[in-house]
């Protein structure tokens, strides 16, 4: 097998295939033809590349074990994906084309996703979320069924006995453990969520938590009372003079494009595609309003930051590949902003008091989403366990409504499901960026945002890309290890101290 060839294909596949992501996403694509891009790549993912692939990995050691381990789940998730790259193709382009009338008007199935954040009166929020449930079941399940059914059939055919155990082996993880690890969050956590999420539903909408649904929370999170401060206007130039101070020169960094500009198809969800990692880099933000538009631009941001300063010269697998809790860390290092008194007041004008508010209420939020993951990777090891599918809805329902204490719809028991156990990456990332954090305080203090020697210790991290673990990052910075009483502890004491 010719590695080097092997290698410069698929960068050639992969820049292909993000460009082809940021334009259906952005809205600026209707279709999505990923299929015509696996097919023309088809010769990265054959079954012996993956065998071969498997041998380096075995045979190989250090720095080369670690590439070649890379480089197999590359194969192996390119292997899934091209036989199910016709349905992967379809759901994308059912989703954007679907359609919903809200008082009598048709409105994309994607698009109501905002409207429903910023719906005030409860029924006609619940009429939303209702027709959008309606939209899932109806419309989407049956392909994303089959879409689930065949990837767990491809994990048997590789050898495996569930796609649990299949990518418990490609990311050289833990699940059980890192399973073990959020039931402490939870159990720790449970009063304290249970009293403080319950008052804030209690004062922002009149009704207990556990009477509650999940499009509840997407108004509160919506938290329409500090748009004064969080104006659309200001998005981008906060995000830019706050790296300014961090002594980072945003216009410089020409290779990565900021897309804030609204359109109807596209995605609500924020994110970053990297179709030339470093030189072509897109930050995609879909504005709703308010704070969530700013946590979004400084999360997705910090991904763009990441990929946009990573070495160039560096090994494919290290810009490209490795372990992505280690761009998910660095997301979150610039999102946890939100939660920084100090910088509430000194970019956004706020006053001390209502800083201190808007700092327990983000942490609120943050916590709520802790537990939430934790729910989705007890739901996906049940999901993904080798076992038939049928049935798992109430599972869903069951899991994810206790662990919230609010009421998760069935019909998103296949769509509120990420590749690959994603959610272990945004798990770990937790994790790492609460040990990053309590590193930065100690050394640059609570306002490193304010430090040129910060932005000088970023982006020397950042251009590593993703050569090294979460783990051995924190091993570098002096951590002995991946350490989850971080992230419970810094929980509770930032709700707790206010």
């Amino acid at each position: 097998m010719n590695i080097a060839g092997y290698k410069r294909d698929a960068e050639l596949f992969l820049h292909k295939r993000d460009k082809e992501y940021y334009l259906h996403f952005s809205g600026q694509k209707d279709s999505l033809n990923i299929s015509k891009i696996n097919d023309e790549y088809s010769h990265l993912f054959s079954r012996e590349n993956v065998n071969c692939l498997k041998d380096l990995k075995d045979k190989s050691t250090g720095w080369q074990k670690k590439k070649a381990a890379s480089l197999l789940k590359f194969c192996i998730e390119g292997y899934i994906e091209a036989q199910t790259k016709n349905l992967v193709d379809k759901i994308a382009e059912d989703e954007a084309g679907a359609k919903i009338f809200i008082d009598g008007k048709e409105v994309p199935f994607r698009y109501s996703e905002i409207l429903l954040a910023n719906e005030s009166d409860r029924g006609r929020r619940n009429a939303i979320d209702d027709k959008r449930n309606k939209v899932a079941a109806e419309y989407l399940n049956g392909d994303l069924y089959k879409y689930l059914s065949t990837i767990h059939k491809q994990a048997v055919d590789l050898g495996f006995s569930s796609y649990s155990e299949l990518f418990s082996y490609l990311k050289e993880e833990n699940f059980s453990s890192l399973q073990a690890g959020m039931e402490k969050l939870l159990i720790e956590t449970q009063d304290l969520y249970e009293n403080r999420f319950g008052d804030l539903m209690q004062k922002e909408l009149n009704i207990p938590l556990t009477g509650s649904r999940r499009s509840d929370f997407a108004f509160i999170k919506r938290a329409k009372k500090y748009d004064k401060f969080f104006k659309k206007d200001k998005l981008v130039p906060v995000f830019k003079d706050t790296l300014s101070e961090m002594g980072i020169d945003i216009y410089k960094y020409t290779n990565i494009y900021i897309d804030v500009e609204e359109r109807e198809n596209k995605s609500p969800r924020a994110f970053c595609c990297t179709p030339n990692v470093p030189s072509e880099i897109y930050l995609v933000v879909m504005p709703s309003g308010g704070q969530d538009d700013f946590e979004a631009l400084l999360h997705e941001g910090g991904h763009a930051l990441h990929f946009g300063s990573t070495g160039a010269n560096l090994d494919f697998e290290y810009r490209y590949l490795g372990d992505n809790a280690v761009t998910e860390g660095y997301a979150f290092c610039m999102e946890q902003l939100m939660q920084n008194r100090r910088w509430l007041i000194d970019f956004l004008k706020m006053d001390k008091d209502t800083a201190g508010e808007f700092v327990y209420f983000s942490n609120l939020l943050k916590l709520w989403f802790c537990r939430r993951y934790a729910g989705k990777l007890k739901y996906e090891l049940i999901l993904h366990d080798g076992k038939p599918i049928e049935g798992k809805e109430s599972v869903y329902k069951e899991i994810l409504s206790a662990v919230n204490l609010m009421e998760y719809p069935e019909e998103n028991y296949l769509r509120d499901v990420d590749d690959g156990f994603y959610c272990t990456n945004y798990i770990r990332a937790w994790i790492f960026q609460a040990q990053l954090k309590e590193y930065m305080h100690d050394k640059f203090g609570y306002d490193w945002y304010r430090k040129k020697k910060a932005g000088s210790f970023l982006r020397e991290l950042w251009s590593y890309g993703q050569k090294y673990s979460a783990e051995e990052v924190l091993s570098q910075l002096g951590f002995d290890k991946m350490n989850i009483d971080c992230l419970v502890n810094s929980l509770i004491d930032e709700i707790k101290s206010f």
